[in-house]
């Protein structure tokens, strides 16, 4: 199967000590049929039940030429492009960026042909499949009526350093799309804590499934801090949830048997009952103890500066992490750097993860002399006055220098580079009518850019930026 071999055999974290999270909707509709294996003629299934007091409908068709539906180690592949996405900042373009090397090391695969040649088909598969969720695709946040209707393929898009007809590689690089309805349930926190150490040391797909299941069903919504000891589900209900195409009570015992043990036997399931006959079958999972620890789901409201954080790309769960890890003072001036960065010329593919990264930085190399080292995804060396210190607050000298650098440029550079700063400062509030005239401004020299970029910068931390585009818009509405 191309696992990594590991002589360790670590036992589920306490709640509060896991750090990773996972898209709700997809563990609780079971979108990845858990079966290890499948004939590439399960091309479709249709299922429909109750949904909060209402009837929801749930379908997928995927073509036999990529070998049916969506199954297996596809679940070991999704759970790793999500958990990059949160890692990333969860841009709003859903993109994550990531290589071939890395996505099979976050699922726990082998470095070798067998496992690339499995990543490419389960890549292929996740882009074809289709998805049509009626009425049951839930959006946080929304109460009663958050039950939306969606289609979609879990990914839109694939883009790749080599031609889809040649192999997958250690070096090719990928820039993969999950879905507009997966990222914005990811963005909107409609999440649970996943243990991907404990997932990814599991034997089997079967097992890595049924435990994905069973962790989405273990979390509320309303109190992720204190998850469920038990809960109690119709066999046929279950086989539904797991995609098997078994339909007897019997075999679906049987089928589950091993992944059961193993759960059990890694301490993360307490026991497993079954009770009753046909129909009426039940199966009742009993989870392990799970110590509390501190929490690491917050749930208190967010902060101003965290609301900031997330406006630029930052994930909610990452962002209130980092405002309690550094204190809102440093987090504060770095985010100040940040805005001060790219009013000078940044243009990053990533923004949320470059935020990320200045506030983490504590080796200055966003402060240093020469060119700084930039984040996978940063376009652009852009020198910097040396000014070793803790913090990374914009000063006089520090912003003569910018400013210097920009008047030196030519006009059509000036433009060029004020038109890109609002665009990753302002996340297309402004429309490009706007941006468009503001650009036409710059060059006829009607308009400061580098004033421009010092204003949108100061309502960025002010939270301001509505009012400043308003005035942008009036702006240029008397200069054109």
């Amino acid at each position: 199967m191309a696992r990594k071999v590991s002589k360790a055999t670590p036992g589920p974290k306490p709640i509060g000590e896991i750090r990773q999270f996972d898209e709700t909707n997809l563990a609780r509709l079971g979108l990845i049929c858990a079966q290890e294996r499948i004939s590439p003629s399960y091309t479709t299934w249709k299922t429909s039940y109750d949904v909060n007091g209402h009837d929801g409908e749930l379908s997928c068709f995927s073509p036999s030429e990529v070998g049916g539906v969506p199954h297996g180690v596809d679940g070991d592949f999704v759970t790793a492009l999500n958990t990059m996405y949160l890692e990333q900042g969860a841009p709003l373009d859903g993109v994550v960026h990531t290589t071939a090397y890395q996505v099979l090391q976050r699922a726990g695969f082998e470095d070798n042909g067998a496992s690339y040649e499995r990543l490419a088909e389960s890549l292929r598969r996740l882009r074809l499949a289709e998805y049509v969720i009626g009425r049951a695709w839930r959006r946080r946040g929304e109460g009663a009526n958050g039950w939306a209707s969606v289609a979609f393929s879990y990914i839109s898009q694939i883009r790749q350093s080599t031609p889809e007809h040649r192999d997958l590689s250690r070096g090719t690089t990928l820039s993969v799309q999950l879905a507009e309805p997966v990222a914005e349930s990811i963005r909107n926190q409609y999440i649970h804590p996943l243990d991907l150490e404990f997932q990814v040391s599991l034997k089997r797909p079967l097992t890595r499934a049924l435990y994905r299941l069973l962790n989405g069903r273990r979390y509320s919504e309303h109190d992720p801090q204190h998850p469920i000891d038990s809960f109690k589900v119709l066999v046929s209900d279950w086989a539904r949830d797991c995609k098997l195409t078994e339909v007897i009570t019997a075999r679906i015992k049987r089928n589950l048997d091993e992944a059961h043990q193993e759960l059990i036997r890694r301490q993360y399931l307490k026991e497993v009952v079954f009770e009753g006959r046909g129909s009426r079958a039940t199966v009742t999972y009993v989870y392990g103890q799970a110590p509390a620890s501190e929490p690491s789901v917050q749930v208190m409201p967010d902060s101003p500066l965290v609301q900031t954080l997330i406006g630029h790309q930052v994930a909610r769960n990452v962002a209130v992490k980092l405002v309690k890890d550094h204190g809102e003072a440093h987090v504060s001036a770095r985010l100040e750097r940040f805005l001060s960065m790219l009013a000078a010329g940044y243009q990053p593919r990533q923004l949320g993860a470059l935020l990320v990264d200045v506030i983490k930085d504590q080796e200055g190399k966003y402060l240093d002399s020469g060119p700084v080292t930039l984040p996978s995804g940063a376009a652009g060396p852009v020198s910097r006055p040396a000014r070793p210190r803790a913090e990374a607050v914009v000063t006089a000298d520090e912003d003569a220098a910018d400013e210097a650098k920009f008047r030196a440029l030519p006009r059509e550079e000036q433009a060029a580079m004020t038109i890109s700063a609002l665009k990753m400062i302002l996340r297309n509030k402004a429309g490009e009518g706007t941006l468009n005239r503001v650009q036409a401004g710059v060059l006829a020299g009607t308009l400061d850019g580098r004033d421009l970029l010092r204003q949108a910068g100061k309502a960025a931390l002010d939270m301001k930026l509505q009012s400043f585009v308003e005035d942008l818009r009036q702006l240029v509405g008397r200069t054109g």
